[in-house]
């Protein structure tokens, strides 16, 4: 486990302070009443398939801190359960109250956290240059564009290219260079995360923005389902840019990658689908798809807790992919694509849907080498420490 913990010797009174609280947790409370034990939502889920245990079990005995940090936070068990429960909801509060409890040095993940001034993303497109001086960044407009922050930080030509293709549709866009606040909900921090979403949440009212267009199916589903932007049109880029797609270009057969926040809604993964057939690409499904998803090891920050966890999830869905004929598997969200591209021995292209539905090429593999180069030598060194100067 990759989790520090604050103390090595619990003491008694601790523990039972813990215990006393996994009992308040009400998600917890809830599955040790009404789970069965019937154990689907054990498929491709690794902390239950490691601890062999039910979730009723685990919430009746007590969730300990690192299982808490062990889910991927993915909503798996929640699409195959039988009745409806959600057991990463109780991982998940048991995350907040490893935070408040102090059980967890949350520093050492600040690199992280997207409300502080300087973390990996903001030094690697310093470091590589990436500007977005040329775009309106700052003017008021109707429409703003958020492309989350992984496409923003690691694919700057493509985000430019779906800005330009959004400002040739619309009179003005603003583009947003603001993270929803995911890895701060994930960690443990949710009163940050309401705290990030807020804020750009005034600033689009500030600016007049009236309709948000959302690439990232992260944060489409944090501000429309939230009620954070009641008065905002919050729509993705599959559906404004549904007419200026490509038509195939060649053979090759595409297998989708559902995302863990598409899976219950499937908005992400029925629009890309859409396109493809409009455009009479070929597809194949993977075995493990929609609401079965298998995640791709990023969600709940599982590559930080348990990269040896989300390797795995990497290969299975490449397996999948493969056996299903596909040539290339396609991702909507940006770091699927991003871990998937971290595979080196994979025999199957990896692309985002935008770069084939706008025929826009990109070589994913380079990502994790250039994001490793910014820390090689006695500079890098240098760079590394400043990312947890406060």
């Amino acid at each position: 486990m990759h989790v520090n913990i604050g103390s090595t010797n619990f003491k008694l009174d601790k523990i039972n302070e813990v215990n006393s609280l996994n009992q308040e947790n009400g998600w917890a409370k809830r599955i040790a009443a009404e789970c069965n034990d019937c154990g689907q939502c054990a498929e491709s889920c690794r902390i239950l398939t490691e601890l062999n245990e039910s979730p009723g079990q685990i919430a009746r005995r007590g969730i300990e801190m690192d299982e808490a940090y062990g889910c991927a936070l993915c909503g798996k068990c929640e699409a195959m359960c039988p009745l409806g429960l959600s057991p990463f909801r109780m991982f998940e509060q048991r995350r907040v109250e490893a935070v408040q409890q102090g059980e967890i040095t949350i520093e050492e993940y600040q690199y992280l956290f997207p409300d502080r001034t300087v973390t990996v993303m903001s030094m690697f497109r310093e470091y590589y240059g990436i500007d977005y001086s040329d775009l309106n960044t700052s003017l008021p407009a109707q429409t703003g564009f958020l492309p989350g922050c992984t496409m923003l930080t690691y694919s700057p030509e493509l985000t430019k290219k779906v800005y330009a293709a959004l400002a040739e549709k619309y009179e003005k866009v603003l583009l947003l260079d603001h993270c929803c606040g995911i890895p701060l909900y994930h960690i443990g921090i949710p009163e940050r995360g309401d705290k990030i979403k807020g804020e750009l949440g005034e600033k689009v009212r500030q600016l007049g923005v009236k309709r948000l267009i959302t690439a990232c199916p992260n944060c489409y589903y944090q501000f429309k389902k939230e009620g954070v932007l009641p008065d905002l049109e919050v729509i993705t880029v599959y559906e404004a840019l549904a007419d200026e797609f490509i038509a195939n270009q060649g053979s090759e057969v595409y297998a989708i990658h559902d995302s863990c926040p598409d899976r219950f809604e499937g908005i992400f993964g029925r629009q890309v689908r859409e396109a493809l057939d409009r455009g009479n690409y070929q597809r194949a499904e993977m075995r493990h798809h929609g609401k079965n998803s298998v995640c791709c090891g990023s969600s709940g920050q599982l590559g930080h807790f348990r990269p040896e966890w989300a390797t795995e999830h990497e290969v299975q869905n490449l397996e999948e992919a493969g056996k299903a004929g596909a040539d290339t598997l396609l991702a909507y969200c940006h770091a699927c694509v991003l871990n998937f591209g971290n595979i080196a021995d994979r025999k199957i292209k990896i692309r985002h849907a935008l770069n084939t539905l706008l025929g826009f090429e990109e070589d994913y593999s380079e990502v994790k080498g250039k994001a490793a180069q910014m820390f090689e030598g006695e500079e890098g060194y240098e760079l590394y420490l400043k990312l947890f100067q406060d």
